[in-house]
Order: structure tokens, then sequence, then C-alpha cells
């Protein structure tokens, strides 16, 4: 088995569904024929184990702290498939290297045909230093705008730390007055990798500690989880380039310039200006257009 797809699952909006995505897509892959490993990346608020049946003795935090071999914090999920898990305990995240992650997730590379690093909310170094370390990175979003503003925001820090930015999932898509998906991801700049519809059966499975692909395989969100593992398992593969050109395989000096990073990007006006004065290169989003459901996509200045 080769080097193993490492997809970062971000989005700087807490609540849009990164941990139901990861678990989820983790679930349909294994389905589809593939290896997978799923890394809980909230080292603050990691919560996946309210989403899975399992009550695990080591997590990522032992790893990170040097108490615990990566082997031991994996944990089966379904077949083909393994959690590593972040501790719960606030107490716990004072005693761990950050910096140490890139050893680990290159320690999973060779095991599995994909690793998916489920982030955490916000902009700190803890959120941007896995979009170092992965080969892509896939935004999740609502259809809503803040949590568009804040896609675009993810987008943003990607780039800077010299991410690949994949496209983005699209979850509860069909609600509210959203435009379409394919418009949103096009006011995005990125490609649509897939839009999983608002199906009440997510939260009876999240009631039950269960993945929606596993709870009701059928269902219309399970399906759409499916098609994007389809899509990924069929679609071309990360670029097997140079490592060396790959930010983020070091360690301290890595992690000191994603706070760098971290400060500048807080900075960023979501709005569509960086900082007060310069603007991006992509139009801003602003709400009150009645022609396009309450959205209004609007050029820059001289445009």
């Amino acid at each position: 088995m080769g080097d193993g797809r490492v997809i970062a699952v971000a989005g700087a909006k807490g609540g849009v569904g990164k941990t139901t995505t990861a678990i989820n897509l983790g679930v349909a892959l294994a389905h589809a024929g593939q290896t997978v490993a799923v890394v809980e990346l909230d080292l603050a608020m990691a919560n996946i184990v309210d989403f899975l049946q399992f009550e695990p003795e080591r997590t990522l935090h032992d790893v990170l702290s040097g108490t615990a071999p990566t082997t031991e914090a994996l944990y089966p999920i379904d077949d083909r498939m393994h959690v590593l898990p972040s501790g719960t305990e606030l107490a716990e995240f004072n005693a761990i290297n950050v910096a140490a992650l890139a050893p680990v997730i290159r320690s999973l590379r060779p095991a599995y045909d994909f690793v998916l690093l489920d982030t955490a909310a916000g902009v700190s170094p803890e959120t941007i230093y896995p979009l170092r370390l992965a080969d892509e990175v896939l935004i999740v979003s609502t259809p809503r705008v803040a949590s568009i503003r804040d896609g675009k925001k993810t987008i943003e820090l990607a780039h800077r730390v010299n991410g690949e930015v994949m496209g983005v999932v699209f979850v509860r898509a069909g609600t509210g007055r959203a435009p379409p998906p394919e418009r949103l991801a096009t006011f995005l700049e990125t490609d649509l990798i897939g839009a999983v519809p608002e199906d009440e059966t997510v939260a009876a499975a999240q009631d039950m500690s269960q993945p929606i692909c596993l709870f009701d395989p059928d269902s219309p969100a399970a399906t759409a989880y499916q098609e994007i593992a389809d899509s990924l398992v069929l679609g071309d593969t990360a670029d097997d380039g140079d490592d060396d050109a790959v930010l983020g395989r070091g360690g301290v000096a890595d992690l000191q310039n994603a706070e760098a990073i971290a400060k500048s990007a807080a900075k960023a006006d979501p709005d569509g200006m960086d900082g007060a004065t310069k603007p991006l290169e992509s139009d801003a989003l602003t709400t009150g257009d009645p022609d396009d459901n309450g959205f209004e996509f609007v050029k820059r200045k001289g445009e």
C-alpha cells in the first residue's frame, strides 16, 4: 500500500457539520473498499466520542504527550475504518506537543488509503496546522450567509499556508432561501464536491451515537455521503510531488509560523477585504438581493 491521501475537513465556523462529515465520509469510503483513519484534531473541545459508541482509554492527547504510541489510540468503528480521538479533559490539553502532529500523521499514511483530519473551528495554530499537514483541504459549509463567509475565510487560510483546497461540501442543503450549491461554490471559487440534503435522520442517528451511513444507509444524507466518497475514490488522487516543498512537515518552527499566520488571517475581513484596504481576489458576499433569495454577489470596485 502506498502513502495514504490526507484530507483536512475544515471550516472556520463551528457547528457546520465537520465532525459529522468526517465520520460519515470515513464510513462511506470504507464501504467503497478503502481503509480509513479519522483523526480528531479539536484538541481543546473534543466531542467525537459523542457521535460514536466507544469509550477510549488512550487518545491523541496521550500520543502527543508521548505517553502512548499511535496504535494504542486507534479504535475500530467499522470494517476498514479506525478513529483516533482527542481527549475530553482540558487538563490533558496542557500536556500535549502540537508540533508532534506532523510525525503522527506521517505514521498513518502507509497504513491507510485515506486519513481524514477532523479540524477545530476558529482561527488558531491548532486550526491552521492541520491545513499544512494535509494533501488537500475539504471545506464544509451550510448554505447560510455566515457559514459561507467563514468558508471563504477558511479557503483564504488554506491558501496562505500553501494548502490545496479540493472543494466544498454543503450540508443541510436545500434549506432556507439560499442559492443552489453550484452557485455558492462558484462564489467561493472552488469545486463543488457534494451537497448533503437536510435530513431528519441525521439527528436521529446522532442521538443513537451512530453515523448516518450505518444507522440508515438508504437515507438521503447517507446516499449523498456515499456519492461523495465514490467521487473521491474514482477521481484524481493528490499530487505525489516532492514532499520537501510541502509546509508543515517539521516541528516547533512550523508551529511558530502557524501562530504568525493565525494572527495575520484573523485580521482578514470576511466580507471581501484583506485588512482594511486591500480587496481580495474574489467577490464580496452581502445579503439583501430579493432576486437571489436574499443573497447578493457584489463585484469589486472598478469591475
